[in-house]
């Protein structure tokens, strides 16, 4: 069976609230902490479509085995929006075939960003954990190198 990308509901929090966890534990921010409310209020956010929250579920079979979170925002300096990536997530035992998903979800994110009136789409790679070919697969998608990120933990 193909993997399905689907909007979530309110009871894909436990799903989403254990593998953004896992997630969190295992890459670049383990040192960051975890907030079960703040994802809960995630979750909540997007199952309603007017808010500027988006949550795309990848599920197998009614298994869960990833998820999307992107918003948009205006820009600090002007009223324009800007839709920005927060993590995609997959469970690390099921990144296999993935590809076609996870191009979903990018499509998607793009497609909801303009519908939401984004000037632009962002979509980093931050982790430390990302899959050799999510650069390559974001390029096809149209993204391009803008910067330069640095970080500095203190």
């Amino acid at each position: 069976m193909a993997i399905v990308v689907r909007n979530p509901s309110l009871e894909d929090y436990a799903v989403i609230n254990t593998l953004g966890k896992w997630f969190q534990e295992n890459s670049n921010f383990k040192n960051c902490g975890w907030s079960d409310g703040k994802v809960y209020g995630l979750v909540k956010s997007a199952v309603d479509p007017l808010s500027g929250t988006l949550i795309l579920i990848a599920e197998d079979e009614g298994e869960v085995i990833g998820f999307f979170i992107g918003r948009v925002v205006e820009y600090f300096f002007s009223d324009e929006k800007i839709a920005e990536d927060l993590v995609m997530v997959f469970k690390p035992d099921r990144r296999d075939g993935i590809g076609s998903a996870v191009s979903a979800m990018i499509l998607g994110f793009k497609l909801w960003a303009i519908r939401k009136g984004a000037n632009e789409v962002s979509v980093g790679i931050t982790s430390g954990i990302a899959g050799d070919g999510y650069k390559k697969l974001l390029e096809r998608h149209g993204f391009n190198e803008a910067g330069v990120l640095l970080k500095s933990e203190v």
